[in-house]
C-alpha cells in the first residue's frame, strides 16, 4: 500500500497533466516530461519524509514517476511547427526547470523544518546516537520570548525578577522520567520558602510553547498533590525542544521561571 497508492496517484496525476500541457504546447512534449518528472518528486517529497515507508519504497516511487515522465516525453516528442525546426526555446524551459528544482529542494526543507523526520527515516539517515540518547531532526524555531529586543517586556521582567528574588522561594521541578511522546510521564514542581517550608495552597500552571508551531502551545495546571508538591501526568504527541515557562501564583506573591525540555521520539 506504501508503494501502490503514491506510485498510482502520481502516475495517473502525470499522464493526465502531460496531456493537457501538451495540448496546450504541442511542440514541448520531451521539456513537459522533464517538468513534470521534477515536479512529481517534489510532490512527493513531503509525504515521503514524514511518512516514511522505507528507502526501498521512497527509491521505487521516485523512479516510477520519473521512468512514466521519459516514456511519455519519448512516446510523444515535440512537435515541429511547418516550415520551422521547433517553435519551442529551451531558454525558457531551463528557467521553469530550475524553479522545479528549487520548489523539489524548499519542499524538503520545509517539511523538514516543521515535521521533521519520521521516526524511521531518522533511525535511517541520521547518525546513531550515543548511548541513552536520542537524536531528533526537529527545528526548534526562533526564540519566543526575547525580552532584548523589546524594552518594556524586558523592564517588567527585570522588575518580577526582583519580587521574585526577594521572596526567596525555592523551586525543583523537571519530569520524573525522561518524557518521549505518546508515553504519560509525571512532570513534578516542588516549592519551599526562604526557610524550606511548604509553599501550600499555590496555583500553579505550565505554559509549553512551540517555537516552530504556535498553534500546538498549550497551559496546563498542576494540581496540589502533597504540601507544596504540585504534579501532573503529562502525554507530549510531538518530540523535540519545547520552551517551557512556569507560573506560581499565592496572593499577591508571583513566582515565574523559564525553561526548556526536549521530548524524545517513543520506540
Amino acid at each position: 500500500m506504501n508503494l501502490v497508492l503514491p506510485a498510482s496517484i502520481g502516475v495517473v496525476s502525470l499522464v493526465i497533466l502531460f496531456f493537457l500541457l501538451k495540448w496546450r504546447w504541442p511542440q514541448a512534449g520531451r521539456p513537459i516530461a522533464t517538468i513534470l518528472a521534477i515536479l512529481s518528486v517534489a510532490a512527493y517529497a513531503p509525504y515521503g519524509i514524514t511518512h516514511w515507508p522505507g528507502s526501498d519504497i521512497v527509491t521505487a516511487t521516485v523512479v516510477i514517476y520519473i521512468v512514466t515522465a521519459f516514456i511519455l516525453g519519448l512516446i510523444f516528442p515535440s512537435k515541429k511547427s511547418k516550415g520551422t525546426k521547433t517553435v519551442f526555446h529551451w531558454g525558457p524551459a531551463s528557467v521553469i526547470i530550475f524553479l522545479s528544482v528549487v520548489v523539489l529542494l524548499d519542499s524538503i526543507f520545509v517539511t523538514l523544518a516543521t515535521s521533521g523526520l519520521s521516526q524511521n527515516a531518522a533511525r535511517e539517515l541520521l547518525p546513531k546516537p550515543d548511548e541513552g540518547t536520542q537524536v531528533t531532526s526537529f527545528f526548534p524555531g526562533t526564540v519566543s520570548r526575547d525580552y532584548q529586543k523589546k524594552l518594556d517586556m524586558f523592564n517588567q521582567y527585570n522588575d518580577a525578577l526582583d519580587e521574585q528574588t526577594q521572596l526567596g522561594w525555592k523551586v525543583h521541578k523537571g519530569w520524573v522520567d525522561q518524557p518521549i511522546t505518546h508515553v504519560p510521564s509525571l512532570f513534578r514542581i516542588s516549592v519551599v520558602d526562604r526557610d524550606d517550608h511548604p509553599v501550600t495552597g499555590a496555583a500553579v500552571e505550565i505554559h509549553f510553547m512551540r517555537p516552530a508551531d504556535k498553534r500546538q502551545d498549550f497551559v496546563v495546571s498542576l494540581p496540589e498533590s502533597e504540601p507544596g508538591v504540585y504534579q501532573v501526568p503529562l502525554t507530549m504527541s510531538n518530540p523535540g525542544l519545547w520552551e517551557v515557562v512556569i507560573h506560581i501564583e499565592k496572593g499577591a506573591a508571583n513566582f515565574e521561571l523559564d525553561g526548556q525540555t526536549n521530548i524524545g521520539l517513543s520506540k
